[in-house]
């Protein structure tokens, strides 16, 4: 979901490739876990489960291993696991969206029934519950745990808004007059990462959600619903409308530029989530940024303290070789996860107690707190409910709808069409 990183594969702890999926017991009594991984090297979320792996093989004598190959480019991770699953060699655990091809596994009995192993595990209460939440499918059950958890804000320059003595906008509306004061004076309002597709995509989704919470995209996904109907034009509409006030040439700009141009003062604003919060640090303690949670419409459904949160990519388990073996694993990553995590300047999406001997900042507690007060409803992202051709007809276009470059009704019909040959497969 998040910006794409270059391709690399690298498997620790063990010098052999990912095989075929099972833990293994070799001739020297060495158990194996392969996990095929979707998660930047290096990132937080990469070196945490490096350290809890290699801590549970020293403690298990060297005895356990944990495989891991990582691709990290999300379209070839997807494309490499279709085919390792279709070829019957699918890992010990995968990463995977909630999303319709992960259902397709469900159905096909292929994973592990997450949300009744940390029941029966008595570990259910021990996560936040808008992260598991977020991995669940529209049924309310769940076949993935969450690594991660995040919420989504607007940063801000403070520098730009008082020049033109712009107040912090309260409603969607008022979003949109501050981007057209900016404008005429000459300011870049948003600086947007349109390589990656996903940041357009989230304007695509904010009114829907402001007047329906998820019941539109569900109905949408479905094929109960049309990109026509009055809360699909309004959609439309909005991203038609704030897309003129994106950075020339968005389409073309990557998420390292957009985010250099918001922070290097070449535009006002940038829609971002809390992971990269060690990168607005500098800045925000300096009085030059800030950040606000997207604006509420009039006569909305959903309030103030509900916008986009998600728990990002999840870990799935291939129920066939989900042993006792690899649940001691996860229980024991279940343990230590969170505090390890967190120390990494991290929002855990384990309920935890923050280390004593990390100091933490004064952004971070604040995030903390607007996680804390999160209400109960939350924007999923509209990738995570569309089949894989629908979500990549939209994403595409979506590019030349907020550029102008398409009609709401040309982007109407290619949605409807997809959706119509594609929702019940």
């Amino acid at each position: 979901m998040k910006r794409l990183f270059l391709f690399a594969i690298i498997s620790i702890l063990m010098l052999m490739p990912v095989m075929a999926g099972g833990a293994s017991e070799e001739e020297s009594d060495v158990t194996t876990v392969t996990w095929f991984a979707s998660r930047p090297l290096g990132g937080e979320i990469d070196t945490t489960m490096r350290e809890i792996a290699e801590r549970y093989s020293q403690e298990h004598g060297g005895k356990w291993v944990l495989e891991i190959e990582t691709t990290a480019d999300r379209p070839s991770y997807l494309q490499r696991l279709r085919t390792l699953i279709a070829g019957n060699n699918m890992p010990d655990i995968i990463d995977i969206d909630a999303d319709p091809y992960c259902q397709s596994l469900v159905d096909a009995g292929l994973l592990v029934d997450v949300k009744q192993f940390l029941i029966d595990e008595g570990r259910y209460d021990d996560y936040q519950e808008t992260a598991l939440r977020y991995q669940e499918f529209t049924d309310g059950s769940m076949y993935t745990l969450p690594l991660e958890y995040h919420i989504e804000m607007i940063w801000y320059r403070k520098d730009i808004f008082a020049q033109y003595g712009l107040d912090v906008p309260q409603t969607m509306e008022e979003w949109l007059d501050v981007c057209k004061t900016l404008s005429e004076n000459g300011i870049t309002p948003i600086a947007v990462d349109g390589v990656d597709r996903w940041p357009v995509l989230r304007y695509m989704a904010m009114i829907p959600f402001r007047y329906s919470g998820n019941d539109y995209i569900i109905a949408l996904r479905d094929g109960k619903a049309s990109m026509g109907d009055p809360l699909g034009r309004q959609a439309i509409e909005f991203v038609q409308e704030i897309g003129q006030y994106f950075n020339e040439g968005f389409a073309a700009t990557d998420y390292a530029t957009a985010q250099s141009m918001f922070l290097n003062g070449q535009a006002a604003m940038y829609y971002i989530g809390d992971w990269e919060q060690n990168a607005m640090l500098e800045a925000y303690e300096a009085g030059l940024v800030d950040y606000f949670l997207l604006p509420t419409a009039p006569d909305g459904t959903t309030g103030a303290n509900e916008y986009c949160a998600n728990s990002g990519i999840g870990m799935a388990f291939n129920a066939e070789t989900f042993d006792e073996k690899t649940k001691d694993f996860i229980l024991y990553v279940i343990e230590n996860y969170g505090e390890i995590y967190a120390s990494k300047m991290q929002m855990s999406p384990l309920k935890v107690d923050l280390p004593e001997d990390v100091e933490f900042t004064d952004l971070y507690y604040r995030i903390a707190e607007d996680m804390d007060n999160f209400g109960p409803a939350f924007m999923k992202p509209w990738d995570t409910y569309l089949d894989s051709a629908t979500n990549t007809i939209m994403q595409d276009n979506i590019l030349l709808l907020a550029s102008g470059d398409m009609s709401a009704e040309d982007f109407i019909s290619l949605i409807d069409s997809s959706i119509a040959a594609n929702a019940n497969k």
